[in-house]
């Protein structure tokens, strides 16, 4: 069955949304006010739903909360953190349209004229900068409405095209408008109107390719998490290689080892990158990462096992493990040798508070870790047969990794 892109970007949203109480909703939100304007402007299908999912991923660079937090006020330059995104969606063949959108979306119009970049993209842009002013002085500020179009009028010509600015006074006019602006569900509306959008579909061979670039969005928030999806994917996938999986679990573990940590993009970058011990509320606000991994992809009708295997990557055979606490043969296999794999992995790697560290001293805590029914004691097996051939696998990939995080930053504006 194709899996639908809209489906998936819909939960991603959702968990860029979760990094603070204060931005809940609000990728959402945009996204139907962006749509109600598409709509109203009478856009091409093409160019609705391209729209559609900037609007749902146009904060995606905002790494940190700090910077999160600063894209909500209204007068926000927001250079930085729409670079960031345009650099993430740009490198994946489904979303490589809406990079350019993502991109301007905190550009003025008065600047156009000396961008190298299509016009229509442009317009786009400036569709959604509308659409993301609009929610944060309603939503975030509870501005009334009568101020919200008195501030924005008079940006015509200077932060706001004509075109959409006049489609947003159209609507400002009807009365449901604004009383719909807060409500859960507007996100999902378009995705049932068929004359909206065309429907995109992702075969499996699609989202494999992609999933490396979906991974990029989860990993490169960090220097000490830049290249850990990439390294644990190689090595599940040689673990269910080993295990005798058949090509479509295999395939499937790649995908749940490039989206396994989908849910830290709830985690703030200044908990990522703590040089030491978490607190207690910083552990539990990481602890959530399985459980709201498991959350985006379960809107997506296709990828159960992924899910599953994804959202258990912490669970242990002893039951001690989170978010759940499963154990024994509540775990099946794919969770116990993505678990390992991610053990392996992280502690091979750099991190915020210790080197990478030995072959050998990873190995005698993964065996011992087996010992205490915290790692599946088959999967360390395995692992334990053919960890020189698996470790070379993992250091290429996550060397060539380090290499697309370096590339990706070279350049940025301060």
């Amino acid at each position: 069955m194709p899996i639908r892109l809209f489906d998936f970007l819909t939960g991603l949203s959702g968990a860029l949304d979760l990094m603070s109480s204060e931005v809940v909703g609000h990728h959402k939100r945009v996204a139907a006010i962006a749509a109600s304007l598409a709509r109203r402007m009478d856009l091409p299908p093409a160019e609705r739903s391209d729209l559609y999912m900037a609007a749902l991923l146009h904060d995606v660079g905002g790494f940190t909360l700090q910077s999160r937090l600063a894209a909500l006020q209204f007068e926000a330059d927001g250079a930085r953190h729409a670079e960031l995104g345009y650099r993430l969606l740009r490198t994946n063949p489904l979303l490589d349209s809406t990079a350019v959108i993502v991109r301007h979306h905190h550009t003025p119009c008065s600047r156009f004229a000396g961008l190298a970049e299509a016009e229509r993209k442009l317009f786009l842009a400036n569709t959604l900068c509308l659409a993301d002013r609009l929610d944060v002085l309603y939503v975030r500020f509870s501005v009334d409405r009568e101020t919200i179009l008195g501030r924005i009028r008079p940006l015509e010509g200077q932060m706001f095209l004509r075109e959409p600015l006049r489609a947003l006074l159209e609507l400002a006019a009807e009365p449901g408008f604004w009383a719909g602006l807060a409500g859960d569900d507007r996100a999902r509306a378009p995705l049932d109107d068929a004359e909206f959008f065309d429907q995109r579909g992702m075969s499996r061979g699609q989202l494999t390719q992609a999933s490396r670039a979906f991974s990029q969005i989860i990993d490169f928030r960090s220097r000490f998490t830049a290249t850990h999806s990439r390294g644990v994917a190689e090595t599940a996938v040689r673990l269910a290689e080993l295990a005798g999986m058949d090509a479509a679990d295999v395939a499937a573990m790649r995908l749940a080892g490039d989206l396994h940590d989908l849910g830290k993009l709830a985690v703030p970058a200044e908990i990522l990158d703590k040089p030491g011990p978490l607190d207690p509320e910083e552990k539990a606000v990481m602890n959530r990462h399985p459980e709201v991994g498991g959350t985006i992809l379960s809107v997506v009708p296709g990828l159960e096992r992924v899910r599953d295997w994804a959202a258990q990557h912490h669970e242990q055979p002893c039951g001690q493990g989170y978010p759940l606490g499963l154990a024994g043969e509540a775990l099946p296999l794919g969770s116990r040798l993505l678990s390992a794999a991610d053990v392996f992995t992280a502690l091979r790697e750099d991190r915020p508070y210790r080197a990478g560290m030995r072959r050998d001293d990873t190995l005698r805590i993964m065996e011992s870790m087996a010992g205490e029914n915290r790692l599946d004691p088959t999967a360390v097996a395995l692992l334990r047969a053919a960890e020189a051939e698996i470790d070379e696998m993992r250091a290429q990939a996550q060397a060539h990794a380090a290499e697309d995080f370096r590339s990706f930053y070279t350049g940025l504006p301060l």
